[in-house]
Protein backbone atom coordinates (compact mmCIF):
# COMPACT_ATOMS: atom_id res chain seq x y z
CA UNK A 1 0.00 0.00 0.00
CA UNK A 2 2.90 2.62 0.89
CA UNK A 3 4.68 1.61 -2.30
CA UNK A 4 1.43 2.52 -4.47
CA UNK A 5 0.78 5.91 -2.53
CA UNK A 6 4.46 6.81 -3.06
CA UNK A 7 3.56 6.22 -6.55
CA UNK A 8 0.65 8.59 -6.38
CA UNK A 9 1.92 11.48 -4.43
CA UNK A 10 5.14 11.18 -6.98
CA UNK A 11 2.55 11.39 -10.02
CA UNK A 12 0.65 14.25 -8.06
CA UNK A 13 3.48 15.94 -7.75
CA UNK A 14 4.56 16.18 -10.57
CA UNK A 15 1.24 17.38 -11.99
CA UNK A 16 1.32 20.04 -9.62
CA UNK A 17 4.49 21.03 -11.07
CA UNK A 18 3.63 20.78 -14.88
CA UNK A 19 0.63 21.69 -14.24
CA UNK A 20 0.91 24.16 -17.15
CA UNK A 21 1.47 21.62 -19.57
CA UNK A 22 -0.24 18.82 -17.72
CA UNK A 23 -3.99 20.41 -17.68
CA UNK A 24 -4.29 21.61 -20.93
CA UNK A 25 -3.15 18.65 -22.50
CA UNK A 26 -5.47 16.38 -20.66
CA UNK A 27 -8.22 19.17 -22.08
CA UNK A 28 -6.83 18.61 -25.27
CA UNK A 29 -7.11 14.52 -24.85
CA UNK A 30 -11.05 14.94 -23.11
CA UNK A 31 -11.83 17.71 -25.94
CA UNK A 32 -10.73 15.24 -28.65
CA UNK A 33 -12.74 12.36 -27.61
CA UNK A 34 -15.77 14.37 -27.04
CA UNK A 35 -15.22 15.30 -31.03
CA UNK A 36 -14.70 12.35 -32.03
CA UNK A 37 -17.78 10.91 -29.96
CA UNK A 38 -20.14 13.43 -31.46
CA UNK A 39 -19.05 12.80 -34.96
CA UNK A 40 -19.54 9.03 -34.29
CA UNK A 41 -23.05 9.68 -33.65
CA UNK A 42 -23.52 12.37 -35.98
CA UNK A 43 -22.20 11.68 -39.10
CA UNK A 44 -23.99 14.07 -42.02
CA UNK A 45 -22.06 16.74 -42.78
CA UNK A 46 -18.19 16.16 -45.05
CA UNK A 47 -16.83 19.12 -43.32
CA UNK A 48 -17.71 18.68 -39.66
CA UNK A 49 -16.16 15.18 -39.85
CA UNK A 50 -12.65 16.10 -40.87
CA UNK A 51 -10.35 15.01 -38.34
CA UNK A 52 -8.27 18.68 -39.09
CA UNK A 53 -11.53 20.29 -37.91
CA UNK A 54 -12.16 17.76 -35.05
CA UNK A 55 -8.10 18.47 -33.72
CA UNK A 56 -8.28 22.39 -34.72
CA UNK A 57 -11.31 22.57 -32.30
CA UNK A 58 -9.59 20.46 -29.73
CA UNK A 59 -6.84 22.46 -29.25
CA UNK A 60 -9.01 25.70 -29.10
CA UNK A 61 -11.20 23.95 -26.53
CA UNK A 62 -8.28 22.52 -24.60
CA UNK A 63 -7.30 26.75 -24.06
CA UNK A 64 -10.74 28.16 -24.08
CA UNK A 65 -13.19 27.61 -20.80
CA UNK A 66 -15.53 24.75 -20.70
CA UNK A 67 -18.37 26.18 -21.94
CA UNK A 68 -16.56 27.05 -25.22
CA UNK A 69 -16.49 23.37 -26.30
CA UNK A 70 -20.11 22.78 -25.27
CA UNK A 71 -21.02 25.83 -27.56
CA UNK A 72 -18.26 24.29 -30.30
CA UNK A 73 -20.55 20.68 -29.79
CA UNK A 74 -23.80 22.58 -30.37
CA UNK A 75 -22.42 24.00 -33.90
CA UNK A 76 -20.86 20.45 -34.94
CA UNK A 77 -24.36 18.68 -34.08
CA UNK A 78 -26.17 22.10 -35.98
CA UNK A 79 -24.26 20.98 -38.59
CA UNK A 80 -25.03 17.66 -38.86
CA UNK A 81 -28.78 18.07 -38.18
CA UNK A 82 -29.48 20.43 -41.24
CA UNK A 83 -27.43 17.82 -43.20
CA UNK A 84 -30.09 15.83 -42.81
CA UNK A 85 -33.26 17.94 -42.93
CA UNK A 86 -34.15 21.45 -42.30
CA UNK A 87 -36.70 19.79 -39.06
CA UNK A 88 -33.81 17.85 -37.26
CA UNK A 89 -32.21 21.20 -37.12
CA UNK A 90 -35.06 23.46 -36.38
CA UNK A 91 -35.54 20.97 -33.61
CA UNK A 92 -31.88 20.45 -32.41
CA UNK A 93 -31.19 24.01 -31.90
CA UNK A 94 -34.54 24.18 -29.63
CA UNK A 95 -33.10 21.33 -27.65
CA UNK A 96 -29.51 22.99 -27.28
CA UNK A 97 -31.14 26.56 -26.50
CA UNK A 98 -32.99 25.00 -23.73
CA UNK A 99 -29.65 23.16 -22.39
CA UNK A 100 -27.98 26.01 -22.64
CA UNK A 101 -30.21 28.73 -21.15
CA UNK A 102 -31.63 26.42 -18.55
CA UNK A 103 -28.15 25.19 -17.17
CA UNK A 104 -24.44 25.55 -18.80
CA UNK A 105 -25.27 29.54 -18.84
CA UNK A 106 -25.54 29.11 -15.06
CA UNK A 107 -23.28 26.16 -14.04
CA UNK A 108 -20.94 26.09 -16.85
CA UNK A 109 -18.03 23.80 -14.74
CA UNK A 110 -20.77 20.87 -15.38
CA UNK A 111 -20.25 20.60 -18.99
CA UNK A 112 -18.47 17.54 -18.88
CA UNK A 113 -21.12 15.89 -17.04
CA UNK A 114 -23.62 16.64 -20.06
CA UNK A 115 -20.62 15.54 -22.32
CA UNK A 116 -19.81 12.02 -20.81
CA UNK A 117 -22.83 10.55 -21.46
CA UNK A 118 -22.85 10.61 -25.46
CA UNK A 119 -18.96 9.59 -24.63
CA UNK A 120 -20.11 6.83 -22.47
CA UNK A 121 -22.70 5.24 -24.98
CA UNK A 122 -20.13 5.47 -28.16
CA UNK A 123 -17.96 3.95 -26.22
CA UNK A 124 -20.64 1.13 -25.14
CA UNK A 125 -20.24 1.34 -21.18
CA UNK A 126 -23.20 3.98 -20.59
CA UNK A 127 -24.09 2.76 -17.27
CA UNK A 128 -20.85 3.72 -16.13
CA UNK A 129 -21.72 7.08 -16.52
CA UNK A 130 -24.59 7.83 -13.84
CA UNK A 131 -21.98 6.22 -10.72
CA UNK A 132 -18.87 8.41 -12.59
CA UNK A 133 -20.98 11.90 -12.61
CA UNK A 134 -22.15 11.00 -8.98
CA UNK A 135 -18.85 10.62 -7.67
CA UNK A 136 -17.40 13.66 -9.49
CA UNK A 137 -20.46 16.09 -9.36
CA UNK A 138 -22.43 14.65 -6.57
CA UNK A 139 -26.14 15.62 -6.77
CA UNK A 140 -25.59 18.55 -9.05
CA UNK A 141 -24.77 15.86 -11.58
CA UNK A 142 -28.35 15.17 -11.91
CA UNK A 143 -30.00 18.00 -14.27
CA UNK A 144 -26.55 17.36 -16.68
CA UNK A 145 -26.44 13.89 -17.38
CA UNK A 146 -30.51 13.72 -18.15
CA UNK A 147 -29.16 16.82 -20.29
CA UNK A 148 -26.55 14.05 -22.11
CA UNK A 149 -29.57 11.29 -22.61
CA UNK A 150 -31.59 13.87 -24.49
CA UNK A 151 -28.27 14.33 -26.87
CA UNK A 152 -27.81 11.04 -26.89
CA UNK A 153 -31.49 9.62 -27.96
CA UNK A 154 -31.65 12.58 -30.18
CA UNK A 155 -28.84 11.25 -31.83
CA UNK A 156 -30.76 8.02 -32.38
CA UNK A 157 -34.01 10.04 -33.50
CA UNK A 158 -31.63 11.69 -35.98
CA UNK A 159 -30.36 8.84 -37.39
CA UNK A 160 -33.89 6.63 -37.93
CA UNK A 161 -34.93 10.43 -39.74
CA UNK A 162 -31.97 10.04 -42.19
CA UNK A 163 -32.62 6.92 -43.10
CA UNK A 164 -36.30 7.13 -43.60
CA UNK A 165 -35.48 10.42 -46.01
CA UNK A 166 -33.19 8.43 -47.68
CA UNK A 167 -36.36 6.90 -50.35
CA UNK A 168 -38.04 10.23 -50.44
CA UNK A 169 -42.01 9.34 -50.49
CA UNK A 170 -45.29 11.39 -49.09
CA UNK A 171 -45.09 8.60 -46.11
CA UNK A 172 -41.06 8.14 -45.30
CA UNK A 173 -41.44 12.08 -44.83
CA UNK A 174 -44.62 11.64 -42.48
CA UNK A 175 -43.12 8.93 -40.41
CA UNK A 176 -40.12 11.27 -40.17
CA UNK A 177 -41.80 14.20 -38.77
CA UNK A 178 -43.64 11.93 -36.27
CA UNK A 179 -40.37 10.72 -35.14
CA UNK A 180 -39.10 14.28 -34.95
CA UNK A 181 -41.97 14.84 -32.82
CA UNK A 182 -41.93 12.00 -30.28
CA UNK A 183 -38.22 12.65 -29.79
CA UNK A 184 -39.15 14.29 -26.79
CA UNK A 185 -42.66 13.31 -25.87
CA UNK A 186 -43.47 9.96 -25.87
CA UNK A 187 -40.09 8.57 -25.52
CA UNK A 188 -40.24 5.35 -23.46
CA UNK A 189 -36.42 4.73 -23.43
CA UNK A 190 -35.42 8.14 -22.87
CA UNK A 191 -37.41 8.27 -19.76
CA UNK A 192 -36.88 4.79 -18.79
CA UNK A 193 -32.89 5.70 -19.07
CA UNK A 194 -33.27 9.18 -17.42
CA UNK A 195 -35.42 7.23 -13.66
CA UNK A 196 -32.07 4.66 -13.73
CA UNK A 197 -29.89 7.84 -14.40
CA UNK A 198 -31.46 9.59 -11.34
CA UNK A 199 -31.65 6.91 -8.98
CA UNK A 200 -28.34 5.73 -9.21
CA UNK A 201 -26.81 9.46 -8.56
CA UNK A 202 -29.37 10.24 -5.99
CA UNK A 203 -28.47 6.96 -4.07
CA UNK A 204 -24.70 7.61 -4.32
CA UNK A 205 -24.33 11.28 -3.69
CA UNK A 206 -26.88 10.89 -0.57
CA UNK A 207 -25.03 7.76 0.98
CA UNK A 208 -21.55 9.43 0.06
CA UNK A 209 -22.97 12.12 2.38
CA UNK A 210 -23.12 10.38 5.59
CA UNK A 211 -20.35 10.08 8.14
CA UNK A 212 -19.99 6.34 8.81
CA UNK A 213 -17.24 4.85 8.16
CA UNK A 214 -16.65 3.92 4.71
CA UNK A 215 -19.45 5.96 3.53
CA UNK A 216 -17.51 6.48 -0.51
CA UNK A 217 -16.86 3.36 -0.84
CA UNK A 218 -20.34 2.09 0.40
CA UNK A 219 -22.13 4.47 -1.82
CA UNK A 220 -20.18 3.13 -4.94
CA UNK A 221 -21.24 -0.31 -4.00
CA UNK A 222 -24.83 0.88 -3.41
CA UNK A 223 -25.10 3.14 -6.46
CA UNK A 224 -23.63 0.22 -8.88
CA UNK A 225 -26.22 -2.38 -7.35
CA UNK A 226 -29.12 0.42 -7.89
CA UNK A 227 -27.72 0.86 -11.90
CA UNK A 228 -27.77 -2.79 -12.38
CA UNK A 229 -30.98 -3.97 -10.54
CA UNK A 230 -33.15 -0.59 -12.26
CA UNK A 231 -32.09 -1.52 -15.69
CA UNK A 232 -33.11 -5.39 -15.54
CA UNK A 233 -36.24 -3.94 -13.77
CA UNK A 234 -36.89 -1.42 -16.15
CA UNK A 235 -36.26 -3.60 -19.37
CA UNK A 236 -38.64 -5.58 -18.08
CA UNK A 237 -41.67 -2.70 -17.56
CA UNK A 238 -40.44 -1.57 -20.86
CA UNK A 239 -40.77 -5.01 -22.45
CA UNK A 240 -37.37 -4.95 -24.40
CA UNK A 241 -34.72 -7.53 -23.94
CA UNK A 242 -31.49 -5.75 -21.71
CA UNK A 243 -28.28 -6.69 -22.46
CA UNK A 244 -27.09 -8.09 -18.85
CA UNK A 245 -23.47 -8.15 -19.90
CA UNK A 246 -23.34 -4.54 -20.96
CA UNK A 247 -25.46 -3.49 -17.96
CA UNK A 248 -22.64 -5.63 -15.54
CA UNK A 249 -19.59 -4.23 -17.62
CA UNK A 250 -20.66 -0.83 -17.97
CA UNK A 251 -21.59 -0.06 -13.96
CA UNK A 252 -18.42 -2.40 -12.81
CA UNK A 253 -16.31 -0.11 -14.63
CA UNK A 254 -18.10 2.66 -13.57
CA UNK A 255 -17.31 1.91 -9.99
CA UNK A 256 -13.64 0.70 -10.73
CA UNK A 257 -13.58 4.49 -12.30
CA UNK A 258 -14.87 5.79 -9.15
CA UNK A 259 -12.39 4.43 -7.07
CA UNK A 260 -9.56 5.57 -8.56
CA UNK A 261 -10.51 9.00 -8.68
CA UNK A 262 -11.55 8.21 -4.68
CA UNK A 263 -7.71 6.80 -4.43
CA UNK A 264 -6.63 9.96 -6.07
CA UNK A 265 -8.91 12.48 -3.93
CA UNK A 266 -6.92 10.86 -1.28
CA UNK A 267 -7.03 7.38 0.76
CA UNK A 268 -8.90 7.81 4.33
CA UNK A 269 -7.56 6.45 7.27
CA UNK A 270 -10.73 5.73 9.54
CA UNK A 271 -8.84 3.52 12.66
CA UNK A 272 -7.21 7.37 13.48
CA UNK A 273 -10.68 9.16 13.45
CA UNK A 274 -11.49 12.00 15.96
CA UNK A 275 -14.42 13.18 17.58
CA UNK A 276 -14.58 16.39 19.21
CA UNK A 277 -18.06 18.47 20.88
CA UNK A 278 -17.73 21.84 22.45
CA UNK A 279 -19.98 24.46 22.34
CA UNK A 280 -19.74 28.46 22.03
CA UNK A 281 -22.82 30.92 23.10
CA UNK A 282 -24.95 29.81 19.86
CA UNK A 283 -23.94 26.68 18.81
CA UNK A 284 -22.99 23.24 20.17
CA UNK A 285 -20.70 21.11 17.63
CA UNK A 286 -20.01 18.07 16.92
CA UNK A 287 -16.78 17.75 15.16
CA UNK A 288 -15.69 14.09 12.98
CA UNK A 289 -12.19 14.48 11.49
CA UNK A 290 -10.88 11.56 9.18
CA UNK A 291 -7.35 12.15 8.60
CA UNK A 292 -6.48 11.26 4.93
CA UNK A 293 -2.92 8.37 4.45
CA UNK A 294 -0.49 10.29 3.03
CA UNK A 295 3.22 8.67 3.48
CA UNK A 296 5.47 10.85 2.82
CA UNK A 297 3.81 13.54 4.84
CA UNK A 298 3.52 10.26 7.42
CA UNK A 299 7.21 9.93 7.49
CA UNK A 300 7.99 13.71 7.80
CA UNK A 301 5.73 14.19 10.74
CA UNK A 302 6.82 10.82 12.36
CA UNK A 303 10.83 11.95 11.83
CA UNK A 304 10.07 15.39 13.72
CA UNK A 305 7.92 13.79 16.39
CA UNK A 306 10.95 11.71 17.07
CA UNK A 307 13.72 14.78 17.22
CA UNK A 308 11.42 17.30 18.73
CA UNK A 309 9.93 14.70 21.36
CA UNK A 310 6.33 17.32 21.19
CA UNK A 311 3.07 16.31 22.11
CA UNK A 312 1.06 15.53 18.96
CA UNK A 313 -1.34 18.19 17.85
CA UNK A 314 -4.98 16.62 17.18
CA UNK A 315 -8.82 18.01 16.37
CA UNK A 316 -9.39 18.43 20.07
CA UNK A 317 -6.25 19.90 21.01
CA UNK A 318 -6.83 22.61 17.97
CA UNK A 319 -10.20 23.39 19.19
CA UNK A 320 -9.88 24.01 22.74
CA UNK A 321 -7.00 26.70 21.42
CA UNK A 322 -9.57 28.42 19.13
CA UNK A 323 -11.96 28.75 22.32
CA UNK A 324 -9.17 29.61 24.97
CA UNK A 325 -8.10 32.45 22.85
CA UNK A 326 -9.10 35.63 24.40
CA UNK A 327 -10.77 37.87 22.01
CA UNK A 328 -9.48 41.90 21.97
CA UNK A 329 -12.20 44.49 22.68
CA UNK A 330 -11.34 47.43 20.65
CA UNK A 331 -12.77 50.72 22.04
CA UNK A 332 -15.45 52.23 20.48
CA UNK A 333 -15.26 55.12 18.03
CA UNK A 334 -17.57 57.85 17.74
CA UNK A 335 -18.53 58.66 13.98
CA UNK A 336 -19.07 62.58 14.64
CA UNK A 337 -15.31 62.94 15.33
CA UNK A 338 -13.61 64.80 12.92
Amino acid sequence: MSGILNLKNTIREFCRKQDEIITPLFRFIWSLIVFMSVNKLFNYNTLASKVEVVILLAILAALLPDGFMFFMVGVLITLHSFSVSLEVGAVFIVIFTAIYCVFVRFFPHYVYAILLVPVCYVLHIPFAAPIIIAMVAGLAGLVPSICGIVLYYFSLCAAEVARLLEVETAENEIEALKQLSEVLMSNKDMYTTIIIFALTILVTAIVKKFSFDFAIYIAIAAGTIINIIGSIFAGFIVGQDVEIGIVLIGSLIGAVIAIVIRFGQGVLDYQHTERVQFEDDDYYYYVKAVPKIDSEKAKEKGVKRREEKKPVETVSSRVRDILDTPTLDLPETDDNLV
